[in-house]
C-alpha cells in the first residue's frame, strides 16, 4: 500500500492513472480538499481502491474514469455543467458525518455506507448496483434514476434506504415487463422503511422511460374513519399501454382506527379508485390491474357525497335564467338538457395551489345546474373551482364544507364567488365571465386574435372560439371578448 498526501490533482497532468491496489488521498490539519482540475482525467483502474478522506471535487472540464473502487469519507462535488459519467466502478459513500453528493453524476455502482446519511444535491443516475449497507440517502428536491440494468443489493432495511419525502423521486427505467422494489421510506422522527413494488405484466417501454416514487409520512388530506397515515406518489413517463400490479408497505404505527376496514385506494389523478382490503398480517396495500398510476394510500371505504352546483356561463346565457345548448356542426353538441360541460375542482383550504380532486366532463344543464359525485374520502372544507372551455375559471368565495352527504352551492351573486368575480346579466342573473379562449386566466388580445381569425375563415362548430356557443364564429363572439378585455377581466383565486 502506498500512502500519499495529495491535496490537488493539477491541470498540468492531463491523465492521472491510479493502478496501485490502494491509493489514499488524505489531508492534514491545514490541507484542503482533493481537486481534479479542469482538463484533467482521474483514472482508477479495475481492481484498485482510491481512498479520499475529504471532499473530492471535479472541476468543470475535468473527468473521473473510475473502473475500480473509490471510498469517500467526505463529499463528492461535481462542478461539470453537463451530466458526467463517473465510470463503471464503485463509489462508496463511507463517511461518519453527513455527506453531500453535488452535481449531475452518473454512477456505475453506488454504495451507501454512512450511518449519518447522505444528501443529494443534483439529479443523479445509477446504471449498475446500488448497495445499501448503512444510512439513508435523502433525495430532497432531486431525482435519482436507476437505469434499465440497475439493481439493488444490501438488502435495504430500516437502517439503509432512500428517504423520499421531498419533491425528488426515486426513479427506475424498464426495458421490458418485470418487477422492481423501490427501497423508499422516511427519516422523519423514527426512520421507517416503506417500500413500493411495481410488477409490469404488459406495456411498451419507450426510450428514457421511468417510474418515479416519493411519499409523505402523513395522512392524505381529508382522510377520516380508519386510514393509513402515509401516502405514496407514483408517476411514469414513456410507458404506454401498460398493465401493472403494485404493493405498498406501511408501518403498524401508520394505522389509524381499525386496520381490517382499510382498502388500498388511488386518489389522484382524477377519481378515487378502491382496490383490495389491506393485508393486516403483512401491513401491505395491494393495487392490481393498474393502467395508470397516481397517489396511493389506505382508507376506509366511505359513502360518496353529492355536490349540487349551480353556475351559468355568460356566453351561453339567453335570459330568464336559461342558457342555450352549445352547438356543434350538425346541431346540439350534447343530448337532453345539457348546455355544455365544465370541470370541477376541489382545492386545499389552506393552500389553494394544492388541488385535491378533479372531475371533468360534468354536464351543465340549460338552467345552470350540475350534479357531481364526490368520493366520501373528501370530507374536509375545500375551495371549489369551475372551469369552462372558453370562460374564466371561477372559485367559491370561501372554502365549502363537505362534512355532510349532500352539498349545495350556487354562484348566484358576487358574494358567492372569490373576488366577486361574476358578470351581471339581464334580469339580475349573475354568470361566469366568458371570452378566455386561450385559457390563460385573462381576457385580452390573445383571445381576440383566434376569434377574429376563425371568423374570417368562416369556421363553425363546437370550437373554443365560438364564445356564445351558437355554432358560428362572428361579431357576437368578438363583442364578448372585446367587452371583457376592455374591462380587464381576469381570474380571481385565493
Amino acid at each position: 500500500m502506498k500512502t500519499s498526501i495529495i491535496p490537488r490533482i493539477q491541470r498540468g497532468c492531463t491523465s492521472l492513472f491510479l493502478g496501485l491496489s490502494v491509493f489514499i488521498l488524505s489531508v492534514g490539519s491545514v490541507i484542503a480538499d482533493n481537486i481534479v482540475t479542469n482538463g484533467t482525467t482521474l483514472r482508477v483502474a479495475s481492481g484498485t481502491t482510491l481512498v479520499s478522506s475529504t471532499t473530492l471535487t471535479l472541476q468543470n472540464g475535468s473527468t473521473l474514469n473510475n473502473q475500480g473502487t473509490i471510498l469517500l469519507s467526505g463529499n463528492l462535488t461535481n462542478q461539470n455543467v453537463a451530466a458526467s459519467n463517473l465510470g463503471a466502478g464503485t463509489i462508496s459513500m463511507a463517511g461518519t458525518a453527513l455527506q453531500i453528493i453535488t452535481g449531475q453524476n452518473i454512477f456505475g455502482n453506488l454504495t451507501l455506507n454512512n450511518a449519518a446519511g447522505v444528501n443529494l444535491n443534483g439529479n443523479t443516475s445509477v446504471n449498475g448496483i446500488f448497495t445499501f449497507t448503512n444510512g439513508r440517502l435523502h433525495l430532497l428536491a432531486y431525482n435519482l434514476t436507476m437505469g434499465t440494468a440497475a439493481t439493488v443489493a444490501g438488502p435495504p432495511s430500516a437502517t439503509a434506504f432512500v428517504a423520499a419525502t421531498g419533491t425528488g423521486q426515486l426513479r427506475k427505467s424498464f426495458s421490458a415487463v418485470g418487477s422492481f422494489t423501490f427501497p423508499v421510506g422516511d427519516n422523519i422522527g423514527t426512520a421507517e422503511y416503506t417500500p413500493v413494488t411495481v410488477n409490469f405484466t404488459g406495456g411498451t417501454f419507450g426510450s428514457g422511460n421511468y417510474v418515479g416514487v416519493n411519499l409523505a409520512n402523513l395522512a392524505y388530506p381529508g382522510a377520516s374513519g380508519s386510514y393509513i397515515n402515509r401516502y405514496w406518489n407514483v408517476t411514469q413517463s414513456g410507458i404506454t399501454g401498460f398493465t401493472c400490479n403494485a404493493t405498498f408497505k406501511y408501518m403498524p404505527a401508520d394505522v389509524i382506527g381499525t386496520e381490517n376496514l382499510i382498502y388500498c385506494v388511488r386518489i389522484i389523478p382524477t377519481a378515487v379508485d378502491y382496490f383490495s382490503v389491506t393485508n393486516a398480517a403483512t401491513d401491505i396495500l395491494t393495487a392490481n390491474g393498474l393502467t395508470q398510476f397516481g397517489t396511493f394510500t389506505g382508507v376506509q371505504q366511505l359513502a360518496n357525497k353529492t355536490l349540487n352546483l349551480t353556475a351559468r356561463i355568460e356566453g351561453l346565457y339567453i335570459g330568464g335564467g336559461n342558457m342555450r345548448k352549445a352547438q356543434g356542426v350538425s346541431g346540439n353538441q350534447f343530448p337532453g338538457t345539457t348546455a355544455d360541460q365544465i370541470s370541477v375542482e376541489l382545492h386545499n383550504s389552506a393552500s389553494y395551489a394544492n388541488k385535491i380532486f378533479t372531475v371533468n366532463n360534468v354536464n351543465l344543464s340549460t338552467t345552470g345546474t350540475s350534479t357531481i359525485t364526490i368520493p366520501g374520502l373528501h370530507s374536509g372544507s375545500y375551495y371549489v373551482t369551475v372551469r369552462h372551455r372558453n370562460s374564466i375559471e371561477t372559485t367559491t368565495a370561501a372554502p365549502v364544507s363537505f362534512a355532510g352527504g349532500t352539498i349545495n352551492y350556487s354562484f348566484s351573486s358576487p358574494a358567492q364567488a372569490y373576488g366577486g368575480n361574476l358578470q351581471l346579466m339581464a334580469g339580475g342573473v349573475y354568470a361566469i365571465y366568458s371570452g378566455d379562449v386561450d385559457q390563460n386566466n385573462a381576457v385580452d388580445t390573445g383571445d381576440m386574435t383566434p376569434v377574429d381569425n376563425d371568423a374570417s375563415n368562416y369556421l363553425g362548430g363546437y370550437i373554443v372560439t365560438d364564445v356564445n356557443g351558437d355554432g358560428g364564429i362572428d361579431t357576437a363572439d368578438m363583442t364578448i371578448v372585446d367587452n371583457n378585455g376592455a374591462a380587464y377581466v381576469t381570474a380571481a383565486t385565493p
